[in-house]
């Protein structure tokens, strides 16, 4: 499988912009022979949004910004970085910070982080819930495992071990 890298320079907040230079990279990605399309975390809103999480409207448009985006992708998939809502059954913080895997037009697959960072400038368990499950993407008969940034930081990593879960060793066991 040929992945597409497609790095941007994300601008935070902006929603239209960010998803133009996201579809941009993605037609670049596909012109070179990309069989999936990778995005940042958070590509869509840019990074890091901190407070502006609280705006009324901040996270609405991501996700009009994510719908457009599903209806531009058709037969090679993208996985992109974005804010997600929490249900409203949901006890904790109202969002997550999420990847979205779009193909034929529809949004398929949502992968949650599940390690938030609290530390220095990354302070992400202010804002955000942390997913709560590790699953791999079913696509082209081939599973595909998905972490988000800090969910990829295991002890090998690291001389001490700044989680007690590792959902990278969590997406191989299944």
């Amino acid at each position: 499988m040929k992945i597409g890298i497609a790095q941007i320079n994300a601008v935070v907040g902006d929603f239209p912009g960010n998803a133009k230079r996201i579809l941009a990279a993605y037609r670049e990605c596909l012109e070179k022979g990309a069989e999936l399309v990778v995005v940042p975390e958070m590509a869509l809103v840019g990074y890091p949004p901190r407070d502006l999480l609280f705006k009324t409207q901040f996270v609405p448009k991501c996700l009009q910004a994510l719908d457009y985006l599903a209806d531009e992708i058709k037969e090679v998939p993208m996985l992109v970085g974005y804010v997600d809502h929490c249900s409203d059954e949901e006890i904790g913080k109202p969002y997550r910070n999420a990847a979205a895997f779009l193909h034929n037009g529809e949004i398929v697959h949502k992968i949650w982080k599940t390690l938030l960072p609290a530390y220095d400038v990354f302070d992400e368990q202010r804002y955000f819930q942390p997913g709560d499950s590790c699953e791999p993407i079913v696509w082209n008969g081939v599973r595909l495992g998905v972490t988000i940034c800090e969910d990829i930081w295991t002890e090998d990593y690291l001389h001490r071990p700044l989680y007690e879960r590792d959902p990278a060793a969590e997406l191989v066991s299944k």
